[in-house]
């Protein structure tokens, strides 16, 4: 397997573009790359658009075809890898700054939501109108006042209610929690009060200026989204640590350090696994065909009767049991304080 991440953005006072290509080839071939593989990669860098991010790629030896993933907005270390298994890492972590969201936009009609994937920074809209036409609350006076103000209010939460039940369709189906609201106060009222209740739990719902209608508000506006889901992105981090943090202990559902980490995964155990993106790691392990045959030394998998035993970086072995059993996977600064020991560390769902 061979992993390349390629920063299409050269900083500084570093080599050209072309020159990087050429040592990343050297890379490769230097690990045993297949030279098919290093061509195509090459071929595939090369095409790529320059401009501020970055690209990953990833080929099996003998596959025709190599997966791209655009990486916008990153600016990863070059790095070029062949091992025996992908090097995600990097990945998990640009995408994990760049958790879904889903930013609407509503009146007393209705709501345009735009709703973005992770990673991505193109947005899916569409445009929700409700049922009842718009109603100006204030517009008649005397004895009906009263009478046309309770239309108004009842054909606003009318829409509201529509809009609700489309945008927690929209959040269930791109598995966002970070909900961001512009527009009408009143509006905005009524539509959070007809989120249904798991969402009402489970998203983080936010503010952003302007409305609905074409104004001077965007460019805030997008720093606003930034700011957002920058500081939902850290505060899950801070959580995760907090929960570390109580589960250390005998009696507690942490574990840290390579070892007990791979036991964890090897018995199942793991919720969510913890894991330092540290270039200057050299730590190896060893894994089997299944999800959970995995250990820091060889010859008890061989015991158990696994076959083939293939030894691969520490980290990606972690990684790769972590997400065939159903694990999520949260990716640390080296360093980060509160992390766990040796980089490497699990919030189990059971002891």
């Amino acid at each position: 397997m061979t992993s390349v991440y390629f920063n299409l953005t050269t900083p500084p006072g570093e080599e050209d573009a072309a020159l990087r290509r050429e040592l990343t080839a050297k890379r490769l071939r230097a690990q045993g790359a297949d030279e098919a593989v290093v061509d195509a990669l090459d071929r595939l860098i090369a095409r790529a658009e320059p401009g501020s991010g970055a690209v990953a790629v990833f080929a099996v030896d003998g596959e025709p075809e190599p997966t791209v993933v655009e990486m916008p907005g990153a600016r990863p270390r070059d790095l070029a890898v062949h091992a025996p298994l992908p090097c995600l890492v990097p990945l998990l972590a640009w995408l994990q700054e760049r958790p879904p969201y889903v930013l609407t936009l509503v009146d007393r009609k209705g709501a345009d939501i735009e709703t973005y994937r992770g990673g991505t920074a193109t947005a899916t809209t569409r445009t929700i109108d409700g049922p009842d036409d718009e109603i100006v609350r204030n517009a008649p006076g005397g004895w009906s006042q009263m009478r046309h103000q309770h239309r108004a209010e009842d054909s606003w939460e009318h829409n509201a209610t529509m809009v609700a039940h489309a945008l927690a369709d929209d959040l269930a189906d791109s598995g966002a929690r970070v909900l961001l609201l512009g527009g009408d106060v009143r509006a905005m009222q009524y539509l959070t009060k007809h989120l249904p209740e798991g969402v009402r739990q489970e998203v983080t719902v936010g503010h952003v200026s302007g409305g609905r209608g074409r104004d001077g508000a965007w460019q805030h506006r997008k720093q606003q989204v930034r700011e957002q889901v920058s500081e939902w992105a850290d505060e899950e981090t801070r959580k995760l640590l907090k929960r570390l943090d109580e589960g250390r202990g005998p009696s507690g559902l942490a574990v840290e350090g390579a070892v007990q980490t791979l036991r964890a995964l090897a018995r199942g155990q793991v919720g969510t696994l913890l894991v330092a993106d540290d270039p200057a790691d050299r730590r190896t392990a060893w894994f089997g065909p299944a999800p959970t045959q995995v250990s820091d030394r060889r010859t008890s998998l061989v015991a158990s009767g696994a076959t083939p035993v293939v030894r691969g970086p520490l980290a990606d072995v972690a990684v790769r049991a972590a997400l065939l059993t159903g694990a999520e996977v949260h990716v640390l600064e080296p360093g980060t304080p509160g992390g766990p020991s040796q980089g490497l560390g699990a919030l189990c769902r059971y002891a």
